[in-house]
């Protein structure tokens, strides 16, 4: 049965069509008002038949109701109570705040927050809580239903504007009229989908309608019954001349009515990170496991106040400067052409490709030795991004996307042939979606899903060089800087909402790398050969934070609040090599160069030839093809082995050992000759003894003239270094 105090209104409301919610799902009774008694081996103070309270016990009190209230009043979240949706977590707090005032008389409990006490005594009763939890999805789904939360606050301006005689029922207080109000919008929900979950909404707030007599609340939940409709909003004078009743709308004289203004749209709001539009006003939110809402109920506040630090390539070096430029430090030097540098915030690395130097690095922001990522096509890199969620890294060449894992040992291309000349890119791993820019003679900025699957240009018009791009992912919208217009722009990420930030060529002449944190842009500008900042709304408040003595090129912000750790499915896909995000939160395993996937979909096998072997160590995707030919030499009475060694095309780790030495397969080891076919392994997988002339004889068979170790060793010298 439903509920005391609902179950009358809940039949009104079609009860008939949910026989399996109203004879056995939902519990038989109500839950009391009191609260369950303390155990007994917690002491209760006498009652004082003067005053519910003593001063101790009051102060006691007061102090434990405070997290339920402040969680009960959230209303930028909550309508009128906490979400049912949130059982677990409203439960958990009522529990806590039992603990909290045990040895409180119950009276002087209640006395406090009456209402407050009610309201989570009647969710956590065990019955209805179960019956919450089973729920759970579809009371998510009711209560993000933008269309009901428009709704009811429409209902509520309108009422905030109206005479106590125009109230529906006069012997309804304000508070009846506005729960009435919500049950309206709930009753009138368009969609047909969680009918049950509906049912249970409208029975809470019955019960809470109903909480005592004195409130002399009767809802009314008859789908059926005309309800009064709500005052018009255009007012009309006898000449003609119409306007809005109330602020937030705009009369539209063809149509002559009044339409909401989107201050969302408009960007009006100036909401830090997201805008919630409703009729005749809106909302701002902040991400709340980093940021909270300021006092102006606009910007977004962070919760970790943490310094942040910017880093920036300048060509041989890469530095950090804080964000109000008064600290500077070298963080690498020694480099031959740096220009594209990222940072991974969960290892505290820092990653650049040295052009120059024909290497990718990464090392400890703390200071420790570098360790090469990539050793060969860096040649021609423009921009790196490191994917903080599927632990990867991206990179543009030429007319390619490539993505790798973070060490470089697994490497592939995910979009062939889909630029003309890159310029920068960025990733918002959290949706699986990448931005790349691109400069060509048709300069465009272009989304694509970061497993390979969806490449689309978003912003083909009014662009020429887009230098920089950047993703802020709190806001989900996109930055870019133009640097032959002079300008920053924003959109949103599918490319629509687009806007100017900054159009001042005394201000951006040009920029070259671009970043985004908390409210303010961050960007090197090569004019000014600096580092310079302002308002990410507005574009106001430019300070040039620094100058340097080359050019600035790549700038990143350091914070961990920029890359936010999510839950991803590569976590338990169980990919061999490669795990890429896509959107809508899919995961797909994939493999490096020289390997092909398994029809398990995670496993990744070597697709050499005959003539080729796998590299091993750490570069398993590297590949060396070998050619080896038997020479006989009958009037030296030899028999000689050749090789020759061909490097792939794209695909040989470059040489790194001197002439003259032999280096090991797995380019970790140089040999001098005489180290080779000697039967003993020098190199750690044993590429010196693994093509040696006596390895090649079957066993028990004589090899006619076989040479001596030092003249075999002679002999590769001459046809292998």
């Amino acid at each position: 049965m439903w509920p005391r105090g609902a179950m009358d209104n809940a039949s009104a409301y079609g009860a008939e069509d949910y026989p399996h919610l109203v004879n056995s799902t939902l519990p038989s009774h109500l839950p009391t008002t009191s609260a369950p008694p303390p155990p007994s081996s917690i002491p209760i103070l006498k009652p004082d038949t003067s005053s519910p309270c003593d001063l101790i016990e009051e102060a006691a009190a007061l102090h434990c109701i405070g997290p339920l209230v402040d969680y009960a009043a959230d209303l930028s979240n909550n309508v009128l109570h906490p979400p049912l949706s949130a059982v677990e977590m409203t439960c958990d707090k009522y529990n806590q705040y039992m603990m909290c005032t045990q040895g409180v008389r119950p009276d002087c409990r209640q006395s406090r927050a009456p209402n407050i006490e009610f309201m989570y005594e009647t969710i956590c009763e065990e019955k209805f809580a179960a019956i919450m939890k089973e729920e759970k999805a579809c009371l998510l789904e009711v209560e993000n239903d933008k269309n009901v939360k428009e709704c009811f606050v429409n209902k509520t301006n309108t009422l905030r504007d109206e005479t106590p005689d125009t109230v529906p029922t006069p012997t309804q207080n304000y508070e009846c009229t506005v729960i009435q109000a919500y049950v309206d919008c709930l009753i009138e929900r368009e969609e047909t989908t969680c009918r049950d979950a509906v049912k249970i909404e409208i029975s809470f707030l019955s019960m809470l309608a109903k909480r005592n007599s004195e409130a002399r609340c009767e809802l009314n939940t008859d789908a059926t019954k005309a309800r009064p409709k709500a005052q018009q909003l255009e007012e009309c004078e006898t000449q003609g001349n119409c306007k809005c009743r109330l602020p937030g709308y705009y009369y539209e004289a063809a149509r002559k009515k009044c339409l909401d203004v989107d201050e969302c749209e408009s960007l009006s709001s100036g909401c830090s990170q997201k805008c919630v539009n409703l009729p005749g006003t809106f909302e701002c939110t902040c991400d709340q496991r980093f940021y909270k809402l300021a006092a102006d109920n606009r910007s977004c506040e962070r919760i970790d106040q943490s310094p942040m630090w910017l880093f920036f390539a300048h060509g041989q070096s890469v530095w950090n400067i804080s964000t109000d430029g008064k600290s500077f430090q070298l963080q690498r030097a020694g480099l031959q052409k740096t220009a594209m540098i990222d940072i991974d915030v969960k290892e505290n690395r820092l990653y650049y490709a040295d052009i120059g130097a024909n290497v990718i690095e990464r090392m400890n922001i703390e200071g420790t030795f570098p360790q090469a990522v990539q050793r060969f096509d860096v040649d021609g890199l423009e921009g790196i991004a490191v994917d903080w969620i599927g632990r990867n890294l991206y990179s543009l060449r030429r007319e390619d996307v490539l993505v790798q894992s973070l060490d470089g040992r697994f490497r592939q291309s995910v979009y062939k042939n889909v630029m003309k000349l890159p310029r920068s890119i960025a990733l918002h791993p959290a949706k699986g979606i990448m931005f790349v820019t691109d400069w060509s003679a048709n300069a465009f900025i272009a989304a694509a899903s970061m497993d390979g699957s969806h490449f689309r240009k978003i912003v083909t018009e009014r662009i020429t060089w887009p230098n920089a791009v950047a993703v802020d992912v709190f806001a989900e919208k996109i930055y870019w800087a133009d640097a032959f217009l002079d300008t920053i722009e924003s959109a949103n990420m599918d490319g629509s909402g687009r806007r100017i930030i900054i159009a001042d060529a005394g201000s951006v002449p040009h920029v070259f790398g671009l970043a985004i944190a908390d409210d303010f842009l961050y960007w090197t500008d090569w004019t000014y050969r600096g580092i310079l900042r302002a308002n990410k709304h507005s574009g106001e408040n430019i300070t040039v934070l620094a100058q340097t003595a080359l050019l600035p090129y790549s700038l990143k912000v350091f914070h961990k609040t920029l890359q936010p750790e999510e839950t991803s499915t590569c976590a338990t896909r169980g990919c061999d090599q490669l795990c890429l995000l896509g959107e809508n939160g899919a995961a797909t395993c994939a493999c490096g160069e020289g390997f092909d996937l398994q029809t398990d979909g995670k496993t990744c096998r070597s697709n050499c030839t005959e003539s080729q072997i796998e590299c091993g160590g750490a570069d398993p995707k590297l590949r060396m093809k070998k050619v080896m030919s038997i020479l006989h030499k009958p009037e030296f009475g030899l028999v000689l082995f050749n090789f020759q060694v061909m490097s792939l095309e794209n695909v040989a780790a470059p040489r790194i050992c001197l002439p003259g030495q032999f280096q090991c397969h797995d380019n970790r080891k140089c040999l001098p000759p005489g180290g080779l076919c000697d039967d003993v392994a020098d190199c750690a997988d044993s590429s010196d003894e693994q093509y040696c002339p006596h390895k090649t004889a079957p066993r028990g068979e004589f090899v006619l003239n076989s040479p001596s170790r030092k003249e075999r060793s002679a002999d590769y010298q001459d046809n292998h270094l």
